[in-house]
């Protein structure tokens, strides 16, 4: 699947939902349902936008790093420290996928960064983009992220920043 699709976390699992998995802190209560849409409306208000190739209803369990704005804040997708941490998560060992999230063309919201194995949870605690935004760090079911390779490297210019990092490639024309 390419393009985008939409993410939020809600506190049960929608009917019209492409997948959901439950979530649990790190003490292991639950905390609430992760979910994710495929369709071109935004399912519910807080929903953001996330690269598409993330979705796997396939997908193992994982864990992941969630950071999301504070309502009412949003920031530049050009701003120098969301550009410094998409350095960072390129810089170091590869996770198991990656994106950002937004709701528009120019502004970055927050991030979703998953990881699996049993370094997992220490590996998120490090999170380049948790030095933007608050991040939590989640254990997510089964059934909702696969893994996608990184790309070879972040471009700090606009392409068509309508869609999340990480893009590879233009759309074919």
């Amino acid at each position: 699947m390419s393009g985008w699709c939409w993410l939020a976390r809600v506190d049960e699992p929608p009917p019209r939902a492409a997948a959901s998995a439950p979530l649990r802190d790190g003490a292991g209560a639950c905390a609430g349902v992760l979910a994710v849409w495929t369709g071109r409306a935004r399912p519910v208000r807080h929903a953001l936008r996330m690269d598409a190739r993330l979705l796997d209803a396939a997908g193992d369990a994982a864990v992941v790093s969630l950071v999301l704005a504070p309502a009412g804040v949003r920031l530049a997708f050009d701003d120098p420290a969301v550009q410094q941490a998409r350095r960072a998560i390129l810089g170091g060992p590869p996770f198991d996928a990656v994106s950002t999230l937004l709701s528009d063309a120019s502004h970055f919201e927050g991030s979703v960064v998953v990881a699996r194995g049993e370094t997992a949870a220490a590996r998120l605690a490090a999170d380049p983009f948790a030095r933007i935004f608050p991040a939590l760090v989640l254990d997510v079911g089964a059934g909702l992220f696969g893994s996608v390779p990184p790309p070879a490297g972040p471009v700090i210019e606009r392409y068509g920043s309508a869609e999340p990092w990480p893009r590879d490639r233009f759309p074919a024309a």
